[in-house]
């Protein structure tokens, strides 16, 4: 996976069931699991009691500020101490620049690096959480060592934790996060589920917490409504293009495969129940599957107020023999270069071109 900020935002919602070390790229603890979610629809990343590794993805950029939500709850009781439930980390030093751990009588509180030496900020009030209850936690950071730093936590919209100006929030000798971990802190089970981060480069709501929202994935249920935009061939001819795709459990033999040029293969989505949509995020399985150099794009197609756009990604070059995941967040509506309608986002249509 290339930079995982596009367009400021990143998202992940694990419906789609990929590999832990494929979206891991960091430290690729946990697993996905059907078994517990927060609304009985698609996958959650479970860290189970014992796991030694944390999930832990590589942003590819380094960042002063990140922003991040996900959906939590703890199966088998919290922690007897207190435990370190996710990290801001410096990959570079291999080092943990700022902490968030949590308390056995469920409150929650920052720390520099790894440790529990250096509170930041004051602790939460206790009860924030409670085992067996799925909350929405939101966290942020600014790293800096010299009168600047701060971090915050939200939890289901409210704010629990707000600390400015604090003298330190750098533990190594780089002023900056590049990497981001999901910890098992508590004694049995945690679960994680409608991932988001902000790099804090997009325009307003996108460059602050975005409270309580879910990451729902979607695969197609039909075809392109366009002539001629399903070009690729599925690999049982039996079967139409959209149920080759976005299978869940994943599936490496069905797939959709292409070589000419200027090839579509774009699909229509579920119809989008929501209240708004923030930003949409297209994520696609690509391999190169014969000798040679291809290179493709995702695209959005939209016809929002009648009218009808192509949003490419920039080119990507998949791997040979390894399957690689892309994204491409779109934070606005390219044909009218407004924020998302409901019924905008679910009249767009999604797929990848060939491009050489």
């Amino acid at each position: 996976m290339a930079g995982i900020f596009t367009n400021g935002v990143f998202s992940m919602g694990f419906d789609m069931d990929p590999g832990v070390a494929q979206i891991f790229t960091q430290s690729a603890g946990g697993s996905f699991t059907s078994a517990t979610t927060p609304f009985g629809y698609g996958y959650s990343l479970q860290l189970a009691n014992g796991i030694s590794s944390p999930a832990g993805i590589l942003f590819n950029t380094t960042l002063t500020s990140v922003i991040m939500g996900a959906r939590l709850i703890c199966t088998g009781g919290l922690p007897s101490t207190n435990a370190i439930i996710l990290q801001f980390y410096d990959a570079t030093a291999g080092a943990a620049q700022v902490s968030l751990r949590l308390y056995s009588d469920g409150h929650l509180q920052f720390f520099l690096g790894g440790g529990t030496g250096t509170p930041l900020g004051s602790a939460s009030a206790s009860g924030l959480i409670v085992n067996n209850t799925w909350v929405y936690l939101e966290a942020s950071v600014t790293i800096n060592n010299s009168g600047a730093g701060a971090v915050a936590c939200q939890i289901n919209g409210t704010s629990v934790i707000s600390a400015g100006s604090l003298a330190s929030t750098q533990s190594t000798a780089n002023a900056y996060v590049n990497a981001f971990q999901f910890v098992a802190g508590p004694p049995s089970n945690s679960y994680w589920d409608d991932w988001y981060m902000l790099d804090t480069t997009a325009a307003s709501p996108l460059n602050a917490f975005l409270g309580n929202v879910q990451v729902r994935g979607d695969k197609p249920n039909a075809n392109s409504a366009v002539g001629g935009r399903n070009a690729w061939s599925p690999t049982n001819p039996t079967n139409v293009n959209y149920t080759n795709v976005g299978n869940v459990p994943y599936s490496a033999s069905q797939y959709n495969a292409d070589s000419t040029v200027g090839d579509y293969d774009m699909f229509r989505f579920p119809t989008l129940s929501a209240a708004s949509v923030y930003f949409v995020n297209e994520w696609a399985a690509l391999t190169l599957d014969s000798a040679g150099s291809r290179t493709v794009e995702l695209n959005c197609y939209s016809t929002t107020g009648g009218g009808s756009t192509d949003a490419p990604s920039t080119p990507i070059t998949p791997s040979s023999g390894s399957i690689g995941y892309f994204s491409q967040p779109q934070i606005v509506d390219p044909n009218t270069g407004s924020a998302w309608t409901v019924v905008g986002a679910g009249n767009a249509e999604f797929g990848v071109k060939v491009q050489t």
